[in-house]
């Protein structure tokens, strides 16, 4: 009968076995795995996402150019050759979004904060030469202090919501330890900086720091 069991679990996979293991642990459900499938879920809807948006945009950006060209009266040879070179562009932009970054991309220079799970570097991008701000989170404090989605959601929103008031995103990746969010890089520091550089504000400039928070959460409800 165990031998059977055992044929069954080999046939059926590393996920099914796991599963089976879970199961009969009494873990079924437990916040790993759960965390897990939330992860899987996002990575898919992401990818999906941004997939279909780059079709979208890239079959925009001929149109727009077809109907340009057409309206200028161009030679129709040389609207082909235009075409083609719009082809050539999109193609080498694909090649260049297939490159996976990770940290040795960039040059890391010195240290300008600390958080909870990590740090945050002052970097150096080394193909382009542009600074930004990489925040390094160790995963394993996230998950052992069920920080996972918060994490997720600063991560998502930093992304996709585009506003003055809200720090840029470049790029983030991650290896067997780390998650990195490489950031714009904002020179003049946070607010907790600023309150213990200055000790206290004026109405003026207290009037001015809380607008911008409140453009930055409006920002943010308008992306639900």
């Amino acid at each position: 009968m165990e031998n059977h069991k055992q044929m069954e679990r080999d046939e059926a996979g590393p996920m099914a076995v796991e599963a089976a293991e879970e199961e009969e642990n009494g873990q079924v459900g437990s916040s790993l795995t759960l965390e897990r499938v939330a992860a899987a879920k996002q990575f898919i809807e992401s990818h999906y996402k941004a997939q279909m948006k780059h079709i979208q945009d890239r079959k925009q950006r001929r149109s727009v150019l077809e109907k340009k060209l057409a309206s200028e009266h161009v030679p129709e040879e040389e609207q082909i050759n235009l075409l083609k070179d719009l082809e050539r562009t999109e193609t080498q932009y694909i090649r260049l979004k297939r490159h996976k970054i990770c940290v040795d991309d960039f040059d890391l220079l010195a240290i300008i904060g600390r958080g909870a799970f990590g740090e945050v570097r002052l970097c150096r991008e080394k193909k382009s030469g542009n600074i930004y701000a990489m925040k390094k989170l160790k995963k394993s404090e996230m998950l052992s202090r069920g920080q996972v989605e918060h994490v997720r959601a600063e991560r998502n929103l930093l992304a996709e919501v585009a506003s003055h008031c809200i720090v840029k995103l470049y790029y983030s990746f991650q290896d067997a330890e780390y998650l990195y969010l490489v950031m714009e890089y904002l020179p003049g520091g946070d607010m907790m900086t600023l309150l213990i550089r200055e000790e206290s504000l004026t109405e003026t400039i207290a009037r001015f720091y809380i607008a911008q928070c409140v453009l930055a959460i409006e920002s943010i409800h308008k992306h639900n």
